[in-house]
């Protein structure tokens, strides 16, 4: 499906548009036929698109608050831990940053 142009196009429209989570789980059958032009769809491939643009959005809000937390954080770690590294995940659809204070292992 992330190959399907109406998938690309949602995801484009998604994410050009700082469209948000909520806002996407919302979307309707109608309102999704008017942003991609065509009806030629099914309301089960809405519903398979809209979970993989929310997947995306997740990943665009991780990595925005990810950037957030290492410009807050970066004067310090970098006054006190000049070889510090973090990464964030995801793990039962609940967010983490992990920050290792000597470099990664």
């Amino acid at each position: 499906m992330n190959n399907h142009p109406f998938y690309k196009k949602l995801k484009q429209i998604a994410l050009g548009g700082n469209y948000g989570i909520e806002q996407v789980r919302r979307l309707r059958f109608n309102q999704a036929a008017d942003l991609l032009g065509s009806r030629d769809f099914t309301v089960t491939f809405l519903n398979n698109m809209k979970r993989g643009v929310i997947v995306s959005l997740r990943n665009r809000d991780d990595n925005a608050n990810m950037e957030q937390l290492k410009q807050t954080a970066k004067a310090w770690l970098d006054a006190n831990f000049p070889d510090w590294e973090a990464e964030r995940g995801r793990e039962g659809g609940k967010p983490y940053v992990t920050i290792w204070l000597e470099g990664r292992p």
